[in-house]
């Protein structure tokens, strides 16, 4: 990764024989300096998204009760907050969370009567659905969050020694 410091720790993870890369293990102190180490525009997007999710929900319990509303609104904005903290345990909240978005709608039947719900319901529980697996899949797959939630990053040139 360009501009790393060459000081401190690199952990060379084993390489890829498809691919030829390898994870390289970095500590956070390194991550945090490096300029890949801080929040870019989508990332700031996926924790501006998570925030409004848990306001929804939250703001929904308020309205119409149902305690599972109360929960995943607080472990949306918590999902949030620690995104924005680039606390490593937000990758874990974002799965969490998706998990428990599927799970509930399954529970509850939303995905069976999606059709027979107001567009608007509907359409809403499609956008969190959807928005949670790719936020999750680019949290899991991207460089830069690799980096900083990770601490590590890939590389292509193999063991400097």
């Amino acid at each position: 990764m360009a501009k790393m410091p060459e000081e401190g720790r690199f952990e060379y993870g084993k390489m890829d024989k498809h691919t030829g890369a390898q994870w390289v293990h970095v500590t956070p102190e390194m991550a945090r300096a490096h300029p890949q180490g801080r929040l870019n525009l989508a990332l700031w997007l996926i924790v501006m998204v998570f925030a409004l999710i848990g306001f929804t929900f939250i703001y929904g319990f308020f309205v119409a009760g149902g305690v599972t509303s109360l929960i995943q609104g607080l472990l949306a904005l918590f999902t949030a907050i620690t995104l924005a903290m680039r606390a490593p345990i937000a990758v874990m909240l974002a799965a969490a969370q998706i998990f428990l978005n599927i799970l509930l709608q399954l529970l509850g039947g939303t995905l069976k009567d999606l059709s027979n719900m107001s567009p608007e319901y509907g359409i809403l529980t499609l956008v969190i659905l959807i928005f949670s697996g790719l936020s999750l899949f680019y949290l899991i797959e991207g460089e830069r969050p690799n980096l900083i939630y990770r601490h590590r990053f890939r590389s292509y040139r193999g063991k400097q020694d």
